[in-house]
């Protein structure tokens, strides 16, 4: 079976963390760095796509202390990647509302972008500060100011939705990967997962490694998909 879109959510570092007896932050310092090596293997797997849920806009409920080191694990994970920008064939790009980070931040988001934005490989989409029904008003309200003018006389469809969307241009993920052993979508890709298949790991997020990742495709590849359908 074709798997050309890949989104995952990335679960459980504070779990591992803690069934290691690490600290949180050491949870997600791990977590980030798992994280590049699954993007090398989805490269190397010939998938086309992959989302990654970084930071949900339900994250800011944590502790100050929790969210300000997210924020410099940030920091450091785009310094990483501008390092990295060379090195791999990666079009990376990020969603969400990105309006609430620092402006550094944003700066270098928007430099990866740029100097990636022709590159042949792997495209990532990191959403950050990102919630599906946000992606769905989002999409409404871009519909509303572009067409502003001629609302009267245009229709919104299930056909060009995606196209106000903020992973617009990419297909719908075709296999959604949960790690942690949560059994939900927390409010990620709504719109987008609609038919997408889901695969639930009981791996923490450090824990998921290259052959999990494998052994989540071939189980995709078994399955049959109908769309609704009866074929």
């Amino acid at each position: 079976m074709n798997l050309q879109h890949l989104a995952i959510i990335m679960d459980g570092n504070r779990r591992w963390a803690k069934d290691n007896g690490l600290s949180a932050n050491e949870g997600h310092q791990m977590g980030a760095k798992n994280l590049w090596s699954i993007l090398k293997k989805t490269n190397d797997l010939e998938i086309k796509y992959v989302t990654v849920f970084g930071f949900s806009t339900e994250n800011w409920k944590r502790s100050s202390l929790e969210i300000n080191f997210l924020m410099e694990l940030l920091d450091k994970f785009l310094d990483d990647t501008i390092l990295k920008i060379n090195e791999y064939n990666f079009k990376i790009k990020f969603i969400g509302d990105l309006s609430i980070f620092d402006k550094s931040i944003v700066e270098k988001m928007n430099l990866i972008y740029n100097n990636t934005i022709n590159n042949q490989g792997l495209v990532i989409s990191v959403a950050l500060n990102y919630g599906g029904r946000y992606d769905i008003i989002y999409a409404l309200n871009q519909f509303i100011k572009l067409n502003k003018a001629n609302l009267d006389s245009l229709t919104l469809n299930e056909t060009n939705f995606k196209d106000f969307t903020l992973n617009k241009g990419i297909p719908d993920p075709d296999l959604l990967i949960r790690t942690g052993g949560e059994l939900r979508l927390s409010n990620f890709l709504l719109w987008d997962l609609a038919y997408t298949e889901l695969f639930f790991s009981s791996e923490m997020w450090p824990d998921f490694n290259e052959e999990s990742l494998e052994k989540a495709v071939l189980e995709f590849s078994s399955r049959i998909r109908k769309f609704g359908g009866d074929n």
